[in-house]
């Protein structure tokens, strides 16, 4: 089963209050099954875009995915993934290795960047995720 995952990542400061948002949808539907908005300790936009990105593929493997697209307008993070940029951050950089851990459990998966107006579900959960108490 395929899904499609928006997800954002928002820090207020940078680093300062984070927060992130992911939304799922089943491939082919017009509307999300399930979302989530989530608080993070105080970061880097940077390190939040990467903790959605991780929850987003820790919670489609509990779905019961077996491929994945997800959808960010992260360019960094998508061409990171992508291997067309370096992780050159020491903090990314163990978020990179588990988001690349978790990406091969499923048979295929992808991340794609995307325009932010695309993205505008996953930004407002996460900005959501920024305003919940730790």
């Amino acid at each position: 089963m395929k899904f499609i995952l928006h997800t954002d990542g928002a820090s207020k400061g940078n680093p300062g209050t984070a927060g992130i948002g992911v939304a799922f949808w089943r491939d082919g539907e017009a509307e999300p099954f399930h979302t989530l908005a989530e608080r993070l300790p105080d970061t880097t936009n940077n390190a939040a875009e990467y903790t959605a990105l991780l929850r987003g593929l820790q919670e489609a493997l509990l779905k019961g995915a077996s491929e994945v697209e997800v959808r960010t307008d992260s360019e960094l993070m998508a061409k990171q993934i992508a291997g067309l940029y370096a992780v050159k951050s020491a903090d990314l950089q163990p978020l990179f290795a588990e988001a690349k851990r978790l990406m091969s459990k499923f048979d295929k998966a992808k991340v794609v960047h995307v325009r932010r107006e695309q993205n505008t579900l996953a930004d407002k959960l996460a900005n959501q995720g920024v305003k919940m108490p730790l």
